[in-house]
């Protein structure tokens, strides 16, 4: 089967996308849904649905679905949840066979709402109508410039990981996600009306735009047996991160309060899982869209021997203690680049992995061009697989203390090193960077050199995660490739 064929190839790249509830008033969140469209260039036809209003930023709005005078290839129902069977209806009668519904209100909601999500469950299983939601806020497609989403989304920068979301908490960081991550596809499953997590598995592992998959999930809705299957499936074939919440009981019933589903798989057994398929399993948050942001931005290390730059000792020594938990090596470089080296050490002798950069940039700051030019030479070492480097810290603060230098040339200065950190990256290894004083004016730098492709964590214990990771991830599907051939 190839994503042409599947069903939900058809969300992602609809000609036409009505939007039922559409609002002409900025205040309100669904403004949002037809403004996101407008804003991208949505290149198909966008026809927003409200029997009160004439015109949504230019665009002609229709009283009801049966007015558009043209076929739909998807309704966003955005309408309060009583209203929506009627908007399925409406589907029905005019052969619509994609509804996304964004409101809540369904089985999350009380007896009633239990009662509605049944209904509008049987009504679309009868018509042929595929539903995503209800309690949605997707799909997005970067390369149909298409974005579901309540917050303001202007622009998507392409990339090669695709996310699977069981909620909307990601949309807060829909910007990020696709401006400064970059993304191919994101599809948020809601409460599982119809759509559920086994047809985002087995719809990613097919899709050719899709290099990575992160999935988030809070309960299995689909078969398990097909669950595992479709896991195994993609683990095998693309680098799969899955993020599992609800691992408790009261993180059970916790998800319950918003998508009506209790979370009752036993978290031990899902551990087992998921270390049969392959996947790598995030255990909180913040590692997910570490690891996310790994594989989007890095190729995974050919081998496990590390190199280590920093701006002080201390950080070297907890950077080597993190490389040796995760499973990695302290590279060892050769004298041919310890002499290299030597062009930038202090009069004293320093190791060199980690190399303590910060003891060096002291006489060289003013001479970036040179520092980085030798430090070139850590990751070109045939010693090296994969290095990390701790920002420098406060530069901009630094040239701005000096007399006479404006803004614009301290915002040189960072354009500079972030120069710097690209050329140590361009060797063709993986490279990534760790934050030093995690102030205001850092993460914007962090988003300067992030725009260059080069992923910036919160410490060197998880960048060296992430890298870990990816190498373990490797290591293994190039074995199952292995053993595959050998059949």
């Amino acid at each position: 089967m190839t994503s042409a064929d599947h069903f939900l190839n058809g969300f992602f790249w609809p000609k036409s996308v009505a939007v039922v509830g559409a609002t002409s008033n900025p205040l309100k969140i669904n403004f949002r849904l037809t403004q996101n469209l407008v804003d991208l260039k949505f290149p198909g036809k966008i026809y927003p649905v409200n029997p009160g209003a004439q015109k949504i930023l230019g665009l002609r709005v229709y009283p009801r679905l049966a007015d558009i005078p043209d076929r739909i290839d998807l309704v966003v129902s955005a309408v309060p949840a009583p209203r929506t069977l009627s908007v399925a209806q409406e589907c029905g009668a005019l052969g619509v066979k994609r509804l996304v519904i964004v409101s809540g209100g369904f089985s999350e909601g009380g007896a009633a709402g239990r009662d509605l999500h049944r209904m509008v469950a049987a009504y679309a299983r009868e018509q042929g109508i595929r539903v995503l939601g209800p309690n949605t806020l997707s799909p997005v497609n970067s390369a149909a410039d298409l974005a579901i989403s309540y917050n303001r989304v202007r622009s998507i920068k392409r990339g090669g990981i695709s996310f699977a979301f069981q909620s909307g908490f990601y949309d807060p960081r829909i910007r990020w996600i696709c401006s400064g991550l970059g993304v191919s596809k994101i599809l948020d499953m809601g409460n599982k009306l119809d759509i559920n997590e086994v047809d985002a598995l087995e719809y990613f592992a097919v899709d050719p735009d899709t290099t990575a998959l992160a999935i988030h999930v809070e309960s299995v809705r689909g078969s398990g047996d097909a669950f595992v299957r479709a896991l195994k499936r993609i683990a095998e074939r693309k680098p799969t991160i899955i993020l599992k919440s609800g691992r408790t009981a009261a993180g059970a019933k916790a998800a319950a309060s918003h998508t009506g589903a209790i979370a009752q798989e036993n978290d031990l057994v899902f551990e087992g899982i998921v270390r049969q398929t392959g996947a790598i399993r995030a255990q909180n948050l913040e590692e997910f869209f570490d690891l996310a942001k790994g594989f989007a931005f890095l190729n995974a290390p050919q081998g496990n021997r590390l190199a280590v730059i920093v701006m002080s000792g201390g950080e070297g020594v907890m950077a080597t203690d993190a490389c040796v938990a995760n499973g990695l090596e302290p590279a060892q470089l050769s004298s041919e680049t310890h002499e290299i080296l030597k062009k930038v050490m202090p009069a004293w002798e320093i190791p060199v992995n980690p190399f303590d950069g910060g003891v060096c940039l002291e006489f060289l700051v003013s001479s970036p061009f040179d520092f980085f030019n030798t430090l070139k030479a850590i990751p070109t070492d045939n010693g090296v697989d994969c290095a990390i480097m701790q920002m420098p810290p406060s530069i901009a603060d630094f040239a701005l203390s000096v007399p006479h230098v404006t803004p614009e040339l301290a915002e040189k200065a960072l354009e500079q090193f972030t120069q710097g950190f690209v050329g140590l990256g361009s060797v063709g290894k993986p490279f990534a960077m760790w934050r030093s004083t995690m102030d205001a004016a850092e993460e914007h730098w962090v988003q300067m050199i992030e725009s260059q492709r080069i992923p910036v964590f919160s410490s060197s214990a998880r960048a060296i995660a992430v890298l870990a990771a990816m190498r373990r991830d490797r290591m293994r599907r190039s074995a199952h490739e292995g053993a595959q051939r050998d059949v």
